[in-house]
């Protein structure tokens, strides 16, 4: 799927959030947000029985796999550090943050995306742990992504 394809649908998705959230209130994001990560949890389970990471790296691999297969350039980021133990990127660009802060509601693109890193990667490899402290949605000029294997 292109980018354009996958804007429509954010675009949808966007407007149906807002109403909601306008007429129930706040918890609907939440309810979004925990659906969301229930669901894409279940995707990484059976990619990890699938396939069992061998190295951190490949963590990232299927998240930013999931990420931009709507279109190669929808992440720019750099790899800082990639070994047996520990891999680190730092995201330079990434379209659904552009979106979600272009429309004015990074909020519900941080429930929706970038929140998932935490609970994916606890899921694909539970001997991960996954930091971050900043992120592009938030407003930070690039997002640190680390995933550490715990011996």
């Amino acid at each position: 799927m292109k980018w354009a394809d996958e804007e429509k649908f954010l675009e949808e998705q966007l407007e149906i959030l807002v109403r909601l959230r306008n007429h129930f209130g706040e918890n609907v994001i939440e309810i979004a947000h925990r659906a969301r990560l229930s669901v894409h949890q279940e995707r990484m389970r059976e990619l990890s029985t699938q396939n069992p990471p061998k190295r951190p790296a490949e963590v990232f691999g299927h998240s930013a796999y999931s990420v931009s297969a709507a279109d190669p350039g929808t992440m720019e980021y750099d790899v800082l550090e990639d070994s047996e133990s520990r891999f680190a990127v730092k995201i330079k660009r990434c379209r659904y943050a552009d979106f979600y802060r272009g429309h004015g509601h990074p909020e519900i693109g941080y429930a929706l995306h970038c929140s998932l890193d935490f609970g994916e990667a606890k899921v694909f490899w539970p001997e991960i742990t996954f930091t971050r402290s900043k992120t592009l949605m938030q407003g930070d000029d690039h997002c640190n992504h680390c995933y550490e294997l715990v011996k």
